[in-house]
């Protein structure tokens, strides 16, 4: 896959933030300066400085400059579009891994994903469950419906890296449906996150689609909240 300059500039100056080169606050090269450092284009620096405002790391005040914010302590999803759980993660540099817990090819299935996912009676899907940890600490817990006919077949070891990415060799992912629920976690679920029981999680039912509105995958997501935030941009229409 091809990664544009910009997105590997933001890359550099996001490492550089967090080996200290800049501290929390201070007021990053002004474009002109940047654009010499790298050998482009201040239009390139801009766009790069634009991604590092959608991932919170800096922020832009128009009149005095751009300026390092303070820590990200939890992974932030939706502030860089649809991404899963392992982009989210390497966004803020962390080692991602993953245990499945369950992986089988089924017919049975609550109806509610039948409907979800639009399936015709007995349409065999992909049943996934899977543990995601960052930096060796539980983070989400995820129960996936997946249609089998996009991925034929989807192996243990498959399954424990990008989905997103895998599908994507078949079919492009144009965009998803997310509901987000407040909830406490039960016993179960907790052990599974390495928490106690009743503290509050994120459910997120997701419906990812192809560009052309076809339903790919249903997911239900329970994220630790002290470890997880969603991030979204709300534009008034005027």
């Amino acid at each position: 896959m091809v990664k544009y300059l910009y997105v590997e500039i933001a890359e550099a100056l996001r490492d550089d933030i967090q080996k200290g080169v800049y501290g929390i606050h201070q007021k990053l090269p002004s474009e002109t300066d940047l654009a010499n450092q790298f050998s482009t284009t201040r239009l390139t620096i801009r766009k790069a400085i634009d991604l590092l405002v959608k991932q919170q790391v800096v922020v832009r005040d128009r009149n005095r400059g751009t300026y390092v914010l303070a820590t990200q302590s939890k992974i932030s999803s939706g502030s860089s579009g649809l991404v899963g759980f392992t982009e989210a993660a390497k966004q803020f540099q962390l080692d991602v891994s993953t245990r499945v817990l369950d992986l089988r090819r089924t017919i049975v299935y609550p109806d509610y994903v039948a409907s979800k996912l639009d399936l015709a009676p007995q349409e065999p899907v992909w049943q996934i469950e899977r543990l995601r940890m960052a930096d060796g600490e539980a983070m989400t817990h995820e129960q996936i419906y997946l249609k089998q006919k996009i991925l034929p077949e989807l192996t243990a070891h498959e399954a424990q890296g990008s989905l997103y990415r895998l599908i994507e060799q078949t079919i492009p992912i144009g965009y998803a449906n997310q509901e987000l629920e407040a909830v406490v976690l039960e016993k179960g679920l907790s052990d599974l996150l390495e928490t106690s029981p009743g503290q509050p999680a994120f459910l997120a039912h997701t419906v990812a689609y192809s560009m052309d509105g076809y339903p790919i995958l249903y997911d239900n997501s329970h994220y630790r909240a002290d470890k997880y935030t969603f991030h979204n941009i709300l534009q008034r229409e005027h």
